[in-house]
């Protein structure tokens, strides 16, 4: 309990593991920290990584009453754990919503680097239509679903394909019981996910910022399809943009090592920035 006699926001649920410069990585929405389970081992020999969940997912508490479903809230609460860890500019990392966070993070200046895995917020009104689409029509489908029902679908690869078609480039190299835990969320959606869907137009485009930023688009990203980068590259003209080949919207899933790549070129990108700026 605060002096003001308010209660303390919650910590985020979280995972910390390896050593070196902090790494925060921020998954999608309706989806968890273990997003990054597969990537993690190719990071933690030069950072320290810190997967998180976001309020409304995973382990954390859900979001406030008030909320209104705009990415605001969720960069305030990702920023708190940064504070309540005592992380000084750390790297981000994030896909999808996790990379419309890492953007605004590199907006706000509070992190060292910022890397975007197919960010949300790019899109233009069709494109926003498009995923609340996808996304609220998948979760009305998977609700009528039991656990079983889904797990039985997702044990053959017809099933996998099309279920996660639409966000995975590779569905049928996936692990089936990994599958199931991740699209718990969609299936059992938690608080705000109902106000999020209704206010993606309030996701906010991030400002141009002098944090240096990589943007990486899956080529087969069905959900966020990669013509966006063009809206993106007219708001952050400084942004370095790289193409994922043979993956979709979420990376981390089709190529981990490719993902963990890019991640780690970034940050050494802004290693090598700070050191010429510390030595000029």
């Amino acid at each position: 309990m605060r002096s003001d006699g308010h209660q303390e926001a919650p910590v985020l649920a979280h995972s910390r593991t390896g050593s070196g410069e902090p790494l925060i990585l921020v998954h999608g929405v309706t989806h968890r920290r273990e997003a990054w389970d597969t990537v993690t081992p190719y990071l933690e020999n030069e950072h320290e990584v810190i997967a998180v969940d976001l309020p409304g997912h995973g382990e954390s508490a859900d979001v406030e009453p008030d909320f209104d479903g705009s990415s605001a809230p969720l960069v305030e609460a990702v920023e708190g754990l940064v504070r309540d860890l005592g992380l000084e500019r750390p790297h981000v990392a994030g896909n999808s919503l996790g990379g419309l966070i890492a953007l605004e993070l590199a907006a706000r200046g509070s992190v060292a680097s910022a890397t975007a895995l197919s960010p949300a917020g790019f899109w233009s009104p069709v494109g926003r239509l498009w995923a609340r689409g996808v996304l609220s029509g998948a979760s009305k489908a998977l609700q009528a679903m039991s656990r079983e029902q889904l797990d039985r679908v997702l044990s053959g690869t017809a099933g996998r394909v099309a279920l996660t078609g639409l966000i995975m480039a590779h569905p049928g190299r996936q692990d089936p019981a990994v599958l199931s835990r991740d699209l718990q969320g969609l299936a059992r959606p938690r608080e705000g996910f109902a106000t999020m869907m209704a206010g993606l137009d309030r996701w906010t485009t991030p400002r141009r910022s002098d944090v240096p930023t990589m943007v990486a688009w899956g080529n087969r990203d069905y959900l966020l399809p990669r013509a966006q980068i063009r809206r993106l590259r007219t708001v952050l003209p400084d942004a370095h943009v790289v193409v994922l080949p043979g993956c979709g919207h979420i990376p981390m899933a089709d190529d981990p090592a490719l993902v963990a790549e890019v991640i780690l070129g970034n940050a050494r990108l802004a290693r090598g920035r700070a050191w010429h700026t510390s030595t000029a």
